[in-house]
């Protein structure tokens, strides 16, 4: 078997987890760019139309949407490696031994276990990625509010002016900068800036070795990191959704001399 074969039949084990785990990402599959029936590309190009006119080509708004659709690619294919090595990660319950009157529930990590941390490390970046550029955007459309160099997804929904801050679209937006993205975020600095989740996940192990209901909260906390990133993937879709429907909200007020 050639290496591009066996790459061609990795791809295709990977969209049938796609598939049978429900996850998406904005290309869609078979560039099939759609979100509620809306071309993405085409209702994106119309939903900053009079804001890049604003620029005039000082901002490629082109090469902003290529790279969130990257971002939200990263973010699918590292989720669909959760789900396909999840299977086969170590449960310390069933490798469990007893010696005297003390059982033991030992992390006996192999490689399924090691590549399912790295994916996750990996899925957390690229989540935390995606809403950098969807921080950008926003931020595009209020270029006097914050410098370049401060533009984060949490500081550009912060910098919106209040008169913009009253519809449902922009309410979300808040809200999952509040709730979801700073769990997130909170995930991404200690994996980017401290230590990785494998390695936090068996510091905590060896803290409960001897502790089997503290075992079962560990694993299960473990395999859920899948779930986790397959919601994450759902709420880029609909953060996407409510960025462009916020933008036609506003641009009439800020480019109402636009046509």
């Amino acid at each position: 078997m050639t290496d591009y074969k066996l790459i061609s039949e990795f791809q295709d084990a990977l969209v049938s987890i796609y598939k049978e785990q429900n996850l998406k990402c904005l290309r869609g599959f078979e560039r099939n760019s759609t979100l509620n029936g809306r071309n993405i590309g085409e209702w994106y190009h119309e939903a900053t139309r009079k804001c890049a006119a604003r620029h005039e080509g000082r901002i490629n708004y082109f090469k902003m949407l290529d790279d969130i659709l990257f971002c939200s690619d990263a973010l699918l294919f590292f989720t669909g490696h959760l789900f396909l090595y999840r299977p086969f990660i170590n449960n310390p319950l069933e490798d469990a031994y007893r010696t005297k009157d003390i059982t033991t529930y030992p992390n006996l990590q192999e490689i399924p276990s090691k590549r399912y941390s790295m994916y996750a490390d990996s899925a957390s970046q690229q989540a935390y990625n995606y809403w950098g550029r969807i921080g950008n955007l926003i931020a595009s459309f209020f270029p006097d509010r914050l410098k370049s160099k401060d533009v984060l997804f949490a500081s550009a929904i912060d910098a919106v002016p209040t008169e913009y801050q009253e519809g449902e679209n922009y309410t979300w937006l808040k809200d999952f900068k509040q709730r979801e993205y700073l769990e997130l975020n909170k995930k991404r600095r200690q994996i980017v800036h401290y230590t990785s989740s494998d390695t936090e996940y068996k510091d905590k192990h060896l803290k409960i070795v001897h502790d089997k209901e503290a075992i079962i909260d560990w694993q299960t906390e473990r395999e859920n990191l899948a779930e986790y990133f397959k919601n994450h993937i759902t709420l880029t879709l609909t953060g996407f959704e409510k960025t462009l429907l916020f933008f036609e909200e506003i641009t009439p007020k800020i480019f109402p001399e636009i046509i």
